[in-house]
């Protein structure tokens, strides 16, 4: 089965072609049968290779050659052949391309232009025309651009039209650039690529507004787009109102986000967006009242920004006076009376949170309705996962562990199913059910075994081996046996790619070199990361170490661990230099303009832009080890970096710091800190 690539091809476990998660989790137990049975079968294939080393080795192939990267040999041999197939061709031409030889492959692709087949021939075309872009042969490159537009495969088209778009920019034809733009806007799977087209159109003098706006849709704290809106003569139509207003908002210029949305109706298209924002700039802005009025509106009806209103009323209620307290709260009662879904929900639970010991019944009850109209979702968990805690510090351990598995519903994702198994592994340890704890803690060890959660459990350790997963081993492509690696990978990276799929592009990402492994990785990392037995090379995946100079050069200068700052950039941005967050946080490590500000100055720095890389993660690290100096432990230090060293130190209060490490995780009372 390994020799012939076919490990784990059974009808034991079918993967359906399926983004979402929590299947791929599912498919987890499966997946691991398989890889026992590869296991097995390792002691029998090492047999054989034994004896078939005796076998004397045939001459090596243009296919053996290519993906060794043995480029000498392979030049070599292909100079020695008397006869050469299009496919020694195509390898030959895809390896000068990896070496940037591009003279030498346009001359092989040149040669076999009409030679390959249908299947390869766009793939030849693309690579060749971006040997034409490199030799500066403009023309000729854009008219094999045209001509892939039309005919060339889904996974192409997005570059077809990006390399028009850097030919036609050379000359400064805006009504062409447009269109190229237009077609890369038209090509685009991703968030991240719309972005970058948009971000290009709004530098041309047609339709700037329109691009602008649908720049800000997708980037509402991006500043060049807001600036094409400001310059739009008044009165602004209620679209741009909303996106400046917002911007204004994320940008911490509350008084003008107030003005520029205040004018936008309710009813009105983008409408309620505009009310949410601007109640949000007028609680900013110490006029309580106004906000209140307005986000319980948008609570009481409709569906758009109801919950999150819930959410901003509670807030509200939790830091307000008496009076305003008692109106919110007079809100949320309404919304548990007059509304169903997610915003009585929010709401029961909110409720629980602002009521005081006297009340404990009236809680009880709200709880009850959680339960029973929103069982099996994380609503109801959070019901369970108090009372759990509560009937611990009663002393009533099996309960606890019986409404904390009760909390275990299908979409309450990984982190929580981790925090859980964990803590009813404690329960059962300490009311003297061994045999349940050990098995409890097993579940938790194979299923999440880099979870903080497994590695505090203090279980066997993980066995690592080199290597990648057997189990998940499937045939190269044609494209691959071609040598076109890099279409192979895009084409099996699509958004709607399946397990086997997405783990080969993460295959060839790695042998290409490619820094955007890590794409494809954390799409599988819930499968990747299960087990008791993980593979060297998929960790390294999932745990880059891009920018490797600059983070060097920085951790050397504020005395930071390396590894502290890969982790920061890999939470906050997935290693995207250009990360924008909806709140405002910028760059590889998601610094907010104050915070940047701030280390600015404490660097020394006059000039700095969070979105070049050098700058970014230089503020970042200062700021690392300005937290270092406040904060002895990592764990404190994460928390202020990712919810601030107010939250942090009033986590710390009475008796925190004492704590064991996962009792005061409990203490950290915000989900996104805790999963942090």
């Amino acid at each position: 089965l390994i020799w012939s690539g076919r490990a784990g091809s059974g009808r034991s476990c079918t993967f359906r072609r399926s983004r979402n998660r929590q299947y791929i989790e599912e498919q987890e137990n499966s997946m691991l049968k398989k890889r026992f049975v590869v296991e097995r079968c390792a002691a029998l294939a090492l047999l054989a290779a034994v004896l078939l080393s005796a076998v004397p080795a045939g001459a090596a192939t243009m296919q053996d050659l290519f993906w060794k990267r043995a480029w000498k040999e392979m030049e070599a041999l292909y100079a020695s052949m008397d006869e050469r197939s299009p496919q020694d061709a195509a390898l030959m031409a895809n390896a000068y391309r990896i070496q940037d030889r591009w003279p030498d492959a346009v001359a092989i692709l040149e040669e076999y232009a009409g030679k390959f087949p249908a299947s390869i021939r766009p793939y030849a075309d693309m690579t060749l025309l971006l040997g034409y872009e490199r030799a500066n042969r403009d023309q000729e490159a854009l008219a094999l651009a045209e001509k892939l537009w039309k005919g060339a495969p889904q996974e192409l088209k997005y570059y077809v039209a990006y390399a028009q778009y850097r030919l036609l920019a050379k000359g400064g034809d805006e009504r062409k650039i447009g269109e190229a733009l237009s077609r890369m806007l038209a090509a685009a799977e991703t968030k991240e690529r719309r972005i970058y087209a948009l971000s290009n159109r709004i530098k041309l003098s047609e339709n700037r507004a329109e691009s602008a706006l649908k720049l800000l849709e997708l980037q509402p704290s991006n500043k060049d787009a807001a600036q094409v809106l400001l310059q739009q003569p008044k009165p602004w139509s209620n679209a741009v109102r909303v996106a400046l207003g917002v911007y204004a908002h994320l940008a911490g210029e509350s008084a003008a986000a107030e003005e520029r949305l205040r004018p936008v109706p309710v009813t009105a298209a983008g409408g309620r967006k505009a009310a949410y924002y601007r109640a949000w700039s007028l609680y900013r802005l110490k006029r309580s009242g106004e906000a209140l009025d307005l986000w319980s509106r948008l609570a009481l009806s409709g569906n758009a920004y109801a919950e999150p209103s819930v959410r901003r009323i509670a807030t509200l209620a939790g830091k307000a006076g008496k009076v305003e307290k008692k109106a919110a709260m007079d809100v949320l009662e309404r919304v548990i009376k007059e509304r169903r879904g997610k915003p009585q929900a929010r709401a029961l639970l909110a409720l629980c949170d602002l009521l005081d010991k006297s009340q404990a019944k009236y809680r009880d009850a709200l709880e009850a309705k959680v339960l029973s109209a929103y069982p099996d979702t994380p609503y109801a968990f959070n019901v369970l996962w108090g009372r759990g805690w509560k009937n611990v510090a009663a002393g009533n351990l099996t309960e606890a562990v019986r409404l904390w598995r009760q909390a275990d519903a299908p979409n309450i994702g990984p982190m929580r199913r981790a925090r859980l198994l964990y803590w009813i592994a404690d329960a059962e340890r300490r009311s003297g059910n061994k045999a349940g704890a050990g098995r409890t803690q097993a579940l938790l060890e194979r299923r999440y075994p880099l979870s903080i959660y497994a590695l505090l459990s203090g279980g066997e350790k993980l066995k690592i081996v080199d290597g990648e997963d057997p189990a998940l081993a499937t045939k190269p492509s044609e494209l691959e046996q071609w040598g076109f690696v890099l279409y192979a990978k895009l084409r099996l990276s699509r958004p709607k790619a399946g397990v086997r799929e997405l783990y080969r592009a993460l295959r060839l990402s790695r042998w290409l070199g490619l820094e955007e492994s890590y794409n494809e990785a954390r799409r599988l990392e819930t499968l990747l990361t299960s087990g008791r037995t993980l593979y060297r090379a998929n960790l390294e995946a999932l745990y880059p170490r891009p920018f490797r100079a600059q983070v060097k050069a920085a951790c050397e200068a504020y005395s930071v661990e390396d590894a502290l700052v890969w982790a920061v950039m890999r939470q906050e941005s997935s290693f995207r230099p250009d990360a924008r967050s909806h709140a405002g946080a910028t760059g590889l490590m998601q610094l907010m303009p104050g915070t940047a500000k701030g280390e600015a100055k404490r660097a020394g720095l006059e000039k700095y832009d969070l979105l070049d890389v050098n700058d970014n993660i230089r503020l970042g690290t200062s700021h690392l080890a300005w937290l270092g100096r406040s904060f002895p432990r990592v764990e404190w230090v994460m928390a202020a970096y990712n919810a601030g060293s107010g939250n942090a130190r009033k986590w710390l209060k009475n008796g925190g710091e004492d704590l064991p490490l996962d009792r005061w995780i409990e203490a950290v009372k915000f989900d996104e800190t805790c999963g942090y």
